[in-house]
């Protein structure tokens, strides 16, 4: 993929992509031990000692049949990965909160049908939301990290859980109504965390520790809500440099839709847990798997604190996660009691990829796994790449024009003049990178056109761009002094003074370097920073400029009302 196409998709992916799809298959072959020599191969990668590393656990038949553990743990220390180093499993944490809130509903002091203001009754301006639709993602809540990223914190910036909750109840609009979408969203699973807080009386990581982890004997296991506590054998977390690695650090004490420090040998318990059900009652697990449903009867693959596929035959249930250079990804196979357990502290691991390839080998032989032949790949027709040609909007304000030479697909950044032809990988597939696995597919046309595209990453899931029509539109035209002022959020409690600048418009706060506004349609600007990602500026009746919605991934339409010069920040 070309450097220009991928610097803001690549900001906001880890937090928004769903949490995988299934995976490629492996040779078949008879399950494997240890010593396979296709194991050692997919863990080559990240074996070398001076290198960030994985760890792994699977589980078979209620047995430990794998456990892995390659690489370094502290790479300024030169200490290795072991069996009991610590990761940070980022949104695998999801799972146990959404178990912590159904052992609330075993004890009687919640249903999951609840709306959210009986146990937050300061949520009220956030809309007849329900736990269930907070535990499906389909609450069209905005974005926790987007909106304080707007706010004016910073990556390296502490962020607790008290500051983004009292974020999330400050916010008088949303992405959609609530049951109407699926929209995968750390904040709702941040609001469940301040629930289990306030029905029991403890931390999340003390309520956990006292229901889950103790009695599954999770020992490495618990919530790091204070960013300063010293967790015994933590890995640290990097990224890959030209050179090297560098150091990938957390700056935030979130716990709910972050924040679990666990092993993969306590990840195999808790799948364990699922077969056993040494803690939760039948009625539990079966709301686990009860996927969320739109008011317009669509199920989704997402059910509580898991995702659900078909793969090679089987049921499959699933959670990953990925934060800073961490990542995680669980497996549940039920039908075979399989599970495997995948935690590495490096951001180019494909957590996901490794784990089916891991389940490939272990299952092959068993009767309910099936691989079916792949269908030879057809290559597209004029028609089918005109059907595709357009504007397709993958984030608000972040949008691509695909076009085409009646023989390649082309693919661009909207305003950049030299789009790059991609590979066709079949009729409706495109390779965007092959090396990141980064594919565009399209759908079956409507009345000639397709109505979205899909950008696939890989294992670790996709996201939908709706084509999008556009005006034409001369940017010269605009008159950027119509524009400037001061602008402030009552909902995000800041401001953004909005001025002209060397023939540019720039927005500038006291926390941020100053953010190059481009014009791109009539009162309509994009930036490079992912929480201002599109401006929309709104006239009164005389004309004049009287605020803007700016919008980032998933938290749209975040209101700006003008104020007179001078205004108080």
């Amino acid at each position: 993929m070309p450097a220009r196409f991928s610097t803001r998709i690549l900001i906001v992916l880890a937090a928004l992509l769903l949490p995988c799809a299934p995976a490629a298959h492996a040779s078949p072959s008879a399950a494997a031990p240890a010593t396979d020599p296709r194991i050692g191969a997919l863990l080559e990668p990240w074996s070398k000692a001076d290198g960030p590393g994985v760890q792994v656990s699977v589980m078979l038949d209620g047995k430990v049949v794998g456990s892995f553990a390659t690489g370094g743990a502290d790479l300024e220390h030169g200490i290795p990965v072991t069996p009991d180093s610590v990761f940070h499993a980022a949104s695998l944490s999801k799972q146990i909160t959404a178990f912590a809130i159904l052992l609330l509903e075993q004890d009687g002091l919640l249903s999951i049908d609840d709306p959210l203001t009986r146990h937050i009754p300061e949520a009220a301006p956030l809309g007849p939301v329900t736990l269930r639709q907070l535990l499906n993602h389909t609450s069209g809540l905005r974005d926790q990290y987007t909106l304080m990223a707007a706010a004016g914190w910073r990556a390296e910036d502490l962020l607790t859980d008290g500051q983004a909750v009292a974020m999330l109840i400050g916010q008088r609009g949303a992405n959609f109504a609530p049951g109407t979408q699926y929209q995968y969203i750390n904040s709702d699973y941040t609001l469940l965390a301040e629930i289990v807080r306030r029905l029991s009386g403890k931390s999340l990581d003390a309520f956990c520790r006292e229901r889950i982890f103790l009695p599954l004997g999770m020992e490495h296991t618990r919530f790091q809500d204070d960013v300063t506590a010293i967790i015994p054998g933590r890995a640290e977390s990097y990224r890959r440099t030209r050179t090297g690695y560098a150091r990938s650090p957390l700056s935030y004490t979130l716990t709910g839709p972050t924040g679990l420090a666990t092993t993969a040998g306590d990840l195999g318990r808790w799948a364990r847990n699922f077969e056993t059900a040494t803690i939760g009652s039948p009625r539990l697990f079966r709301r686990m798997e009860e996927r969320g449903v739109l008011r317009d009867g669509t199920v989704n693959a997402y059910a509580i604190g898991q995702e659900y596929r078909r793969w090679h035959g089987l049921d499959v249930w699933m959670h990953g996660g990925r934060d800073a250079g961490f990542r995680s990804f669980l497996l549940r196979v039920p039908g075979e009691r399989f599970s495997v357990a995948v935690l590495g502290n490096v951001a180019d691991l494909n957590s996901a990829r490794l784990a089916f390839a891991l389940a490939d080998i272990y299952l092959a032989d068993r009767p309910g796994y099936r691989v079916e032949p792949a269908a030879a790949p057809a290559a597209p027709t004029p028609r089918q790449l005109a059907s595709y040609a357009g504007a397709y909007e993958l984030f608000p304000g972040l949008i691509f024009t695909v076009s085409t030479d009646g023989k390649r697909l082309l693919f661009a950044p909207l305003g950049d003049d030299k789009p790059a032809a991609l590979p066709a990988l079949s009729g409706d597939r495109f390779a965007l990178d092959a090396k990141a696995d980064i594919a565009l597919e399209f759908p079956a046309p409507v009345k000639g056109k397709t109505p979205h595209l899909v950008y696939r990453v890989g294992m670790d899931g996709f996201l939908v761009a709706p084509r999008i029509d556009l005006k034409p539109f001369a940017p010269s035209g605009a008159r950027l002094a119509d524009y400037a002022g001061r602008y402030w959020s009552e909902e995000l409690k800041t401001a953004y003074d909005l001025i002209v600048k060397d023939g540019r418009l720039i927005a500038r706060h006291p926390r941020r370097d100053d953010i190059g506004l481009t014009p791109y349609q009539p009162d309509t600007f994009s930036s490079a920073e992912f929480f201002f990602e599109r401006l929309v500026f709104e006239r009164g009746p005389d004309g004049s400029v009287t605020g803007m919605l700016v919008s980032g991934p998933v938290a749209e339409n975040m209101r700006f009302v003008r104020k007179p010069n001078g205004a108080p920040r």
